[in-house]
């Protein structure tokens, strides 16, 4: 099972970019000892890349009306999602560490044991952020190549600020995926096995009664909710950046605005990383929802190890009963607009064409 000291890799990536100023420990994060300070310095510099950024884009005589409009609105829209995440992670700090304590409590409840090999996960985390250095600095060169005009400001703003979304995305989902890994261990503790026995190697120690269940599962929904209203806003505005960014990208390319053979590959590849950013968001989502809704339906499933209980009328309570039915665990982009879960990805996909269509026929 994965555990906050197993992505501390990418915590401490996402620090040198003002992606969480926090100390990690074992269990639990803090605001570092000049976090204020450092947030205040890295959202001022990011404002001034922006207003910079834009304040060229004026200047730039070799794009057409449209197109600098565009390129306007995408390049605000990546300065939005960095500066509302280093907000939203300041000031709900206290949210991420209450969900980071039910998580200990859950772990301590069910007498958590490290996997057999603990370090796998860190290898991947570091792999995982060196692919994505990498990726992003290739990105930044392509653009000081191919850019006219400020190529080296250009190049470094493409590198860096892509880096910060992407890192803070990734915090996200890392998050993420330690609720769906407790959510997954609740699950299988509740499955008997094909043999029939109800102790077996790799299970928890310990058999529930459903309240206690019950319990367990509020603690993981309650962490569940905090981290979903820490990362609403940015929800909403990574949404919608990384699918206005994709429709303006493959309408630059299908316009035949563009002509030099390595902004062509530029372009692709921002696509490509909008593309696995939204599969990021909306995979890792979907699947810890679903865990989280499939505790109360295994919990009275004749495989389960609950009902095989000859106390199971004693031990079951029509508040229990009342509390899986009812309870769905969904996650939400500000605060209840939109439900992010796979089916998300059909209306993106069938937005991005209809407006593709419609620029389309603007232009004949």
């Amino acid at each position: 099972m994965v555990s906050l000291s197993d992505i501390r890799p990418l915590l401490y990536i996402a620090r040198l970019f003002g992606c969480g100023l926090f100390l990690v420990t074992e269990n639990d994060i803090m605001m570092m000892k000049y976090g204020t300070i450092y947030s205040v310095l890295f959202a001022l510099l990011y404002v001034s890349l922006c207003i910079a950024n834009i304040y060229m884009l004026r200047w730039d005589d070799m794009i057409g009306p449209r197109l600098l409009m565009l390129t306007v609105v995408r390049t605000g829209l990546s300065y939005s999602c960095v500066l509302s995440d280093i907000v939203m992670t300041y000031c709900y700090n206290w949210k991420i560490r209450a969900a980071l304590s039910h998580l200990r409590i859950f772990d301590r409840t069910t007498k958590y044991k490290e996997p057999k090999y603990p370090h796998m996960i860190r290898y991947i985390c570091w792999s995982l952020v060196f692919v994505m250095l990498s990726f992003w600095t290739i990105v930044g060169y392509i653009t000081f190549c191919v850019e006219p005009k400020d190529s080296v400001f250009n190049g470094i703003t493409y590198a860096v600020v892509n880096t910060t979304l992407t890192m803070q995305l990734i915090t996200f989902a890392s998050l993420s995926s330690l609720l769906y890994e407790r959510y997954h261990r609740l699950c299988e503790s509740l499955l008997l096995p094909e043999d029939g026995k109800i102790m077996v190697v790799d299970r928890l120690d310990k058999q529930f009664h459903l309240q206690e269940v019950w319990w367990l599962h509020s603690c993981l929904t309650n962490a569940t909710e905090m981290i979903n209203s820490v990362y609403s806003i940015q929800l909403l505005l990574w949404i919608f950046c990384m699918s206005f960014n994709t429709l303006t990208r493959i309408y630059t390319i299908n316009n035949g605005a563009i002509l030099q053979p390595l902004l062509i590959v530029r372009e692709i590849l921002l696509v490509s990383a909008c593309v696995t950013n939204l599969l990021i968001i909306t995979i890792i989502c979907h699947m810890t929802a679903t865990q989280a809704n499939r505790v109360g339906k295994i919990a009275f499933t004749p495989s389960s190890a609950i009902l095989v209980k000859k106390n199971f009328m004693q031990d079951c309570c029509v508040e229990a009963v009342t509390y899986f039915q009812l309870q769905q665990v969904h996650f939400f982009a500000s605060y209840g607009i939109i439900r992010i879960d796979l089916p998300l990805l059909l209306s993106i996909a069938s937005g991005i064409t209809t407006y593709l269509v419609i620029l389309h026929t603007a232009n004949v």
